[in-house]
């Protein structure tokens, strides 16, 4: 009976040890077959604490906030549809962060998709700017459809295109200072478009970590 009990508590114990690992240490992620990362197909770990430890209570906080890097691969929750879901509820992805808080990109106004790299010669000649937090950034008719979107969804004020102009908080403005930092996050493979290209940026508080 002893070393039953014994059993039992040092089992206990494991799967303490194992769950406080996961939620506050590594998580555990399947990088998809087809994904470009260097892990494609393989269960791999992820950082909780790379870019911050990401709080289970709110997602928008995190203990030692730090910026991820171009080119990382992370683990990073689906960026919301709606104001009442919460950031660490939806579904996991796995992409590289193709542009960073304060980067640039491209937009191609007859086609709508975007490259991270200018091509004049393809279209992509709109500059669209990845908001940094603190970053005030200028609107205008190439931009306001995403920055709108953007804001209503994960900045803490909501925003919509009234007779042509982006009304915030119900004042119109020509300019918008962002309080969180996004990203612009792709997962290599043209023919899966689940990353930025079907929702868009994808903001900080979404990230998991960077796969290990």
């Amino acid at each position: 009976m002893k070393k039953e009990k014994i059993f039992f508590v040092v089992l206990l114990s494991v799967v303490a040890i194992l769950l406080a690992t996961r939620l506050f240490v590594v998580d555990v992620v399947r990088v998809p077959q087809d994904s470009k990362c260097p892990r494609a197909g393989k269960l791999s770990f992820v950082g909780r604490w790379s870019y911050g430890y990401r709080l289970p209570w709110k997602a928008t906080s995190r203990i030692s906030y730090s910026l991820g890097k171009r080119n990382d691969w992370v683990a990073y929750n689906q960026p919301v549809t709606s104001r009442d879901e919460q950031a660490d509820t939806t579904a996991v992805r796995v992409g590289m962060l193709a542009a960073i808080p304060g980067d640039t990109i491209w937009y191609n106004n007859e086609s709508g998709s975007i490259s991270v790299k200018p091509d004049k010669k393809h279209g992509f000649s709109h500059p669209l700017i990845v908001p940094a937090k603190g970053q005030k950034i200028a609107i205008n008719n190439d931009n306001m459809r995403f920055y709108a979107v953007l804001i209503t969804l994960h900045e803490p004020v909501k925003a919509t295109v009234v007779d042509g102009k982006l009304c915030v908080s119900g004042e119109m403005v020509k300019q918008y200072t962002f309080q969180h930092d996004y990203y612009w996050v792709e997962n290599g493979d043209k023919k899966n478009p689940s990353d930025s290209r079907t929702y868009g940026f994808v903001p900080h508080a979404s990230l998991i970590g960077r796969i290990l």
